[in-house]
């Protein structure tokens, strides 16, 4: 497992509309991708899993892949091209 610390940017945080946007986003790869929070960890495709980390704007979070370091830098550029995150 592959995992790197990102800052949240989008305004408002991870809640609603924003929340899913990024789980669609990140349902389209075919392994898994973490979040977590405050030492709570969920599945970044789900949408109550993630609104449940209840992650704020400028929020660093622990992003994790079951997989690569080429697929976690695939998954954190996603995140910064579609303005969800930022490296930290």
């Amino acid at each position: 497992m592959e995992s790197t610390s990102i800052k949240i940017i989008s305004k408002g945080g991870l809640t609603g509309e924003t929340v899913n946007q990024l789980t669609n986003e990140l349902s389209k790869y075919t392994f898994k991708v973490m979040l977590k929070y405050q030492g709570t960890t969920t599945i970044a495709n789900s949408s109550l899993g993630v609104m449940s980390l209840g992650v704020p704007e400028g929020a660093e979070i622990q992003l994790s892949v079951d997989g690569t370091a080429d697929q976690l830098k695939e998954v954190v550029q996603t995140l910064i091209d579609n303005k969800f995150a930022t490296t930290v």
